[in-house]
């Protein structure tokens, strides 16, 4: 009986986890360890240029023939034609570069790529006192509450990966925090230290299968708080958008100051647990309990001058959430 030799060609898949990129690599077997395939940047984004590098150990690229195709279609050749660059596809599309080297000693050996880019946003906001309208953003200060969500983006063979479906692992400097992390738990809610300096939070969004693996670091900047005054008119209210300089002119018979703690923690604000303190010249005044960032003053009949008027705002139980803010009051009667 004629016995037939079967020869097997073994297929390796290499599996290379980039942040934000699915990333496989397959060539075979005898010239596996020959060729390698690098990209620039490591981690691509969706719709952003990428370089692929080809390193060939048995010989020299600058003298091998060398053509690289994108998604089956021949884009690059050429002799010592060892980088190719491309643009990647949207989230969750696959690009598949291949790089065929045309070699004296094993013919023509090639290695393919497959590059699926995937996204991880991380955004912030701070438990902290802003006006009405206010088009900035409320800034973490010293003490204060800060909370992080994650928003990944990750496909996998054409599948949007649910944000439940995934393991993240929160850590805040060098230190992971264990109770944050963990499968489906996609917010971190934290609160800054005593000093006025940042915090470095990292994430590592992971999909079960381990084949989709982002890593993200981000500084939460921690801000002092701040007094701003603006003038309560009585038939137009506060005039937000007119924050009032250290100076004043008010024609008026009087004017109404109305000050805003900004980036106080937001509680105790709203339970008016912090104290306000005015000061004209010096001198201490009395204010509406219920009505405490609001000081009235009236003109004075005669003559031209000014008052120096200043406001501390002291946060009970948190060190460094304090602020003072003064202004020069200028009148004139003439």
């Amino acid at each position: 009986m004629k016995k037939s030799i079967f020869s097997f060609v073994l297929i390796a898949f290499f599996v290379f986890a980039y942040s934000g990129t699915a990333v496989f690599a397959q060539t075979s077997q005898n010239t596996a360890s020959f060729l390698s395939l690098s990209l620039s940047p490591v981690n691509p984004e969706p719709n952003t240029d990428v370089t692929a590098t080809v390193s060939y150990s048995q010989g020299n690229t600058d003298t091998t023939n060398i053509t690289w195709s994108l998604n089956g279609q021949t884009k690059l050749t050429g002799i010592g034609k060892r980088s190719f660059t491309f643009k990647t596809g949207s989230v969750g599309e696959t690009s598949s570069v291949k790089v065929f080297l045309d070699t004296s000693s094993y013919g023509t050996i090639s290695k393919e790529i497959t590059i699926t880019p995937n996204t991880l946003e991380i955004l912030w906001e701070a438990d902290t006192h802003t006006p009405p309208f206010y088009k900035g953003k409320a800034l973490p200060t010293s003490q204060s509450t800060v909370r992080i969500v994650a928003l990944p983006r990750f496909v996998y063979q054409n599948t949007v990966i649910d944000a439940n479906n995934i393991v993240y692992k929160w850590k805040r400097g060098y230190f992971t925090n264990q109770p944050s992390s963990g499968f489906g738990k996609n917010t971190f809610i934290y609160k800054t230290g005593y000093t006025f300096t940042s915090d470095d939070i990292t994430l590592s969004a992971t999909s079960q299968d381990e084949s989709i693996s982002i890593t993200k670091k981000i500084p939460v900047y921690v801000y002092e708080p701040k007094i701003v005054f603006y003038e309560n008119k009585p038939l137009q209210g506060v005039r937000y958008e007119n924050a009032l300089l250290d100076v004043f002119n008010y024609v008026e018979n009087e004017v109404t100051m109305h000050a805003v703690p900004f980036f106080f923690s937001l509680s105790d604000i709203n339970d008016n647990k912090a104290s306000f303190i005015w000061k004209l010249d010096g001198r201490a005044l009395e204010t509406n309990p219920d009505n405490k960032a609001e000081f009235t003053l009236r003109k004075p009949e005669k003559g031209n001058g000014r008052y120096q008027l200043k406001l501390s705002i002291d946060n009970k139980g948190y060190d460094l959430q304090t602020a003072s803010k003064s202004v020069s009051l200028v009148y004139s009667n003439q």
